[in-house]
């Protein structure tokens, strides 16, 4: 369990620095901007801008998974399929180490 633990804690840190990231880089927060921007930059400014976004977005939902899988190691949850209440098997976890479902639950979602 301890190694689940350090990989997760060593995933949320990595999504962290990419959030940060991701942040400085949006166009439109960008300190640095000037009045004399044109149209065309501003437009490129704004498909930068929502493509920062979504990206942002995706990276906070799997932040939110790992928080969530680090959680449940605290409660003792760990490794039980939120959706049959068995066990989510060791590989699964070992590649997915924030599964929610097991991988036949995890199936029939999709």
């Amino acid at each position: 369990m301890e190694e689940f633990k350090k990989q997760l804690l060593s995933e949320e840190q990595d999504l962290e620095k990419q959030l940060a990231i991701y942040k400085s880089e949006d166009p439109l927060l960008a300190i640095d901007q000037t009045i004399a921007n044109t149209f065309e930059d501003d437009v490129t400014d704004a498909e930068g801008h929502d493509r920062i976004v979504a990206v942002r977005a995706e990276l906070k939902r799997r932040r939110a998974e790992v928080r969530e899988a680090l959680a449940k190691i605290d409660q003792g949850t760990y490794g039980i399929c939120d959706s049959c209440g068995k066990k989510i098997g060791k590989d699964r976890l070992v590649a997915f180490p924030s599964a929610k479902f097991c991988f036949e639950c995890e199936r029939k979602r999709k």
